[in-house]
């Protein structure tokens, strides 16, 4: 077996001394990189989102939901409208009764929960643009569920 000189230890310790400094190099010029690549990401971020969002509103799959959810939704709330008014009746006749009050107080709630989700989705960021023609943007509870 040889002997390990003074130069062989020299020379090993030059050589991790060049390895330690190439992976440290490495690994700060890896971390550099990162982070501006996560710099960007934050700065581009709002026209990102904005293009996201405008990208999603203008799809052609969220323009048929929405077409088709408002008009569900209008049917449905027209057709409160009529059971509203039916039921306001008899709950108003002089021969009504507790529970013909309770019926009306009901369809009444139920309107108001469908005219609140109308609201709800006309206002949404995606549902928004697609409120059909001839659809109002918003409805009065008041007008359609009585008061």
């Amino acid at each position: 077996m040889p002997r390990i000189t003074r130069r062989d230890v020299g020379d090993a310790a030059t050589g991790l001394g060049a390895g330690t400094v190439l992976v440290i190099a490495t690994l700060t010029v890896a971390l550099i990189v990162a982070s501006l690549l996560w710099a960007f990401g934050v700065f581009t971020s709002g026209a990102k989102g904005a293009g996201d969002v405008r990208r999603d509103q203008n799809g052609a799959k969220n323009r048929e939901h929405w077409s088709a959810t408002f008009n569900a939704e209008f049917q449905q709330i027209q057709a409160d409208q009529g059971i509203v008014a039916t039921l306001k009746h008899q709950a108003d006749a002089e021969s009504a009764t507790g529970q013909d009050q309770a019926n009306y107080l009901g369809a009444q709630n139920n309107c108001l929960q469908d005219v609140a989700q109308y609201n709800a989705d006309a206002a949404s960021t995606l549902g928004a643009p697609w409120v059909p023609e001839g659809l109002p943007a918003r409805i009065d509870s008041d007008s359609y569920c009585g008061s």
